[in-house]
């Protein structure tokens, strides 16, 4: 259920007024009756009819499901369509997977001509001559590569900075000599009065 259909819903539940709302319905080849809000389409949010009255209708499970009609309706979560099909297009759909898979498979030698074959040759050696002065740049290319992962390696293996060494209790004596001699000085001012 998108935002939109839940605001509608929302505002039906708060007012007094009734709304007509229009169902398309189905059913499932295994008996199952299902509906959705409008039109049977992509992105409507399909409900099974849990018949009680009581509770309310469930979404669809995800997953393929054929109806009566010979449609096949796929599900995706939520119980929202996420497409429709005839079943006769699965079937073909199957089909063309196998041709594919054949053709793939199939190799076919053909003999060449030598009256085709020397300007196709030719073609070639044009084709390499031009290639040759780019094949040269990316073997230089691919040198300096090689240089500048050796230089970062070595850089990433070399500390960044010098060891902090943890100065803290040195700091803290430092200190307690500081207050010693300040207290020393003290009594002996008080000494000298």
């Amino acid at each position: 259920m998108n935002v939109n259909q839940a605001l509608k819903r929302l505002k039906v539940m708060l007012s007094n007024e009734t709304v007509e709302v229009k169902l398309a319905e189905a059913t499932l080849v295994d008996g199952t009756e299902v509906y959705v809000e409008g039109e049977l389409q992509d992105g409507a949010i399909l409900f099974v009819r849990a018949g009680d009255g009581v509770s309310e209708d469930p979404f669809a499970p995800a997953g393929k499901h054929e109806l009566t009609d010979g449609k096949i309706v796929t599900v995706g979560e939520n119980g929202e369509i996420t497409k429709i099909e005839e079943a006769g297009d699965e079937e073909l759909a199957d089909e063309e997977e196998i041709v594919e898979e054949a053709m793939e498979e199939v190799e076919v030698e053909v003999p060449v001509s030598e009256v085709a074959a020397e300007p196709a040759k030719e073609l070639l050696e044009g084709v390499a001559e031009l290639i040759a002065p780019f094949v040269e740049e990316v073997a230089n290319l691919t040198e300096e590569v090689v240089e500048l992962k050796k230089k970062y390696a070595a850089m990433a293996a070399e500390p960044a900075a010098p060891r902090v060494k943890n100065t803290f209790a040195k700091v803290a004596e430092e200190r307690l000599e500081q207050t010693e001699a300040r207290m020393k000085y003290l009594a002996k001012l008080r000494k000298q009065k």
